[in-house]
């Protein structure tokens, strides 16, 4: 049976494109807010992220995803597995990840090693469909030529938060990152017709406070 890596490494010299440039404006906002931190990008492929901010280090388990990288003039780049990271408690400030833990085999490994060397953890995640389509999304796609990667397990927002929490953070900022666009049906459809989130972001924050206080009073649970 191949191996994880050897799968991605196959995925990889399959593709042709070094950056979803469509998307290019995502990946600089993420930069932005990396720029000056100490920071890392777990699941980098080509380090779309680190063309923006050149000091966080890119991680990736595929040689071929690194090699790219590399050519595109990514300096920092690690190749190791998000579920074993080769660096030390909290070392860095954030973690980012985008939208890699959906293809990940043991996702809340992953989680637990990112929440471990990270104060804070920024997650884009691809959301699972809703009332069973998730089974007829392969399916569909492949019609139209497209090809998942060798692993697919997307996310309910609420897995997320749960997972993040079981690992010791808390999601401070919870949102939607991207709609499902129908316009690769027909480009004139207009985007976020469908106001289902193709991905889920979250910003969490390692802490011991793992329950929302209301307004901040600790004393709404104590009895009057």
């Amino acid at each position: 049976m191949k191996t994880h890596k050897q799968k991605y490494n196959e995925w990889h010299n399959r593709r042709k494109d070094d950056i979803y440039m469509e998307e290019v404006e995502y990946y600089k906002t993420l930069g932005l807010i990396l720029k000056g931190k100490k920071s890392v990008d777990i699941g980098c492929g080509y380090g779309s992220i680190s063309m923006f901010s050149p000091e966080t280090v890119g991680v990736d388990i595929s040689d071929e995803a690194l090699k790219r990288a590399k050519k595109l003039g990514v300096k920092k780049v690690v190749r190791a597995s998000a579920e074993n990271l080769p660096f030390k408690k909290n070392e860095f400030e954030i973690a980012v990840s985008v939208g890699v833990l959906e293809h990940i085999e043991n996702q809340e490994k992953a989680i637990s090693e990112m929440v471990r060397v990270s104060e804070m953890q920024i997650l884009v995640v691809h959301a699972a469909l809703p009332f069973g389509l998730e089974y007829l999304r392969r399916p569909l796609l492949a019609l139209f030529g497209h090809t998942d990667q060798p692993v697919e397990k997307p996310f309910t927002l609420r897995k997320i938060k749960r997972l993040l929490k079981r690992n010791g953070s808390r999601v401070i900022v919870e949102g939607v990152w991207n709609y499902i666009d129908l316009r690769w049906l027909h480009n004139k459809i207009p985007y976020g017709l469908v106001k289902w989130p193709s991905h889920h972001f979250t910003i969490s924050l390692k802490t011991k406070n793992l329950e929302r206080k209301f307004l901040g009073n600790t004393n709404l649970t104590k009895k009057r």
